[in-house]
């Protein structure tokens, strides 16, 4: 099967060789909305309007973490021939050992006693991401309709500084607003707007100005990745005319994974360089870590 196709089917790949508790565990723990919902289906079978009402939720939050658990094989639709919203989502048994793990787990998401705190780590981005992915689309979406497709954002788009941190689960609305709005369900848009708005950012212009070779440059992307992630590892082997990127110890999601798709597209077009950038491999298909190959 050809790895095309593979990306159509990841919804029905298992990958029954690896050890699944840990790897989901970190791909729901990463996301507060998947978290709250696989806890609140554990209860019983329930429908999204009772998910939201029983979590906190806007709707669009819900059906999303609906669609990641069921792709993960977490969690079922009881009554598929129904109305989106009055389809009946109930937990899988894979969903149910994830739950009963997090109950026994040391981990932050269940503290010891009321009068111990959390210790509590969240994934952040900086947010001069968004910030000059908000300035693209003013410019070519126009500013009107950059705002309308984020009113529903949970986070405050005019008062962010490039000094500010969001959360992953900030930048995958930021993201998943945006496809609503200006994508066609396959996050080609946020590659292209990732093309143009990574090249902007003051720590990435730093590096491209340097006067080296391209491999030189692509073997620093790691320090660029650093100062604007507080999580996750990127790895860097460069031969000649070529790079290829590894991301690991994460869990992302779709826009997530055309993000850097575009950045690496946009990485190179800042420089002039014509080439191309293919993804590899990728966690939601059950590989290891998030690969990208850049030729040129």
């Amino acid at each position: 099967m050809g790895r095309e196709r593979a990306w159509s089917e990841l919804a029905g790949r298992t990958g029954a060789s690896r050890d699944w508790l840990w790897t989901d565990f970190s791909y729901v723990a990463s996301s507060s909305y998947r978290e709250r919902v696989l806890k609140s289906l554990a209860e019983r079978p329930k429908l999204p309007k009772q998910l939201s009402l029983d979590t906190g939720l806007r709707i669009v939050h819900v059906s999303r973490a609906l669609r990641e658990l069921r792709e993960r094989g977490l969690a079922e639709c009881l009554t598929p021939d129904a109305k989106s919203r009055g389809r009946l989502y109930g937990i899988m048994s894979r969903g149910s050992a994830l739950v009963a793990y997090f109950r026994t787990s040391s981990h932050r998401y269940m503290p010891t006693g009321r009068t111990v705190p959390a210790i509590t780590f969240v994934p952040k981005i900086r947010a001069a991401f968004a910030i000059r992915c908000t300035k693209w689309l003013d410019s070519v979406k126009g500013a009107a309709a950059t705002r309308d497709a984020l009113k529903g954002w949970s986070a405050d788009a005019d008062g962010l500084t490039d000094e500010v941190w969001l959360s992953v689960d900030s930048y995958d609305e930021f993201f998943e607003l945006l496809e609503a709005s200006f994508g066609d369900g396959r996050y080609d848009f946020i590659r292209q707007m990732s093309a143009h708005a990574v090249p902007e950012l003051s720590a990435v212009k730093e590096q491209v100005m340097k006067v080296i070779p391209l491999e030189a440059l692509a073997e620093r992307a790691p320090i660029v990745y650093n100062r604007e992630w507080n999580y996750g590892r990127l790895e860097v082997a460069t031969g000649r005319r070529w790079a290829r990127f590894s991301h690991f110890d994460w869990e992302p999601t779709p826009p997530m994974c055309s993000m850097f798709w575009g950045t690496y597209e946009g990485v190179m077009g800042a420089r002039n360089v014509e080439g191309s950038v293919t993804k590899t491999r990728c966690v939601r298909l059950g590989d290891s870590h998030c690969e990208y190959l850049a030729r040129w």
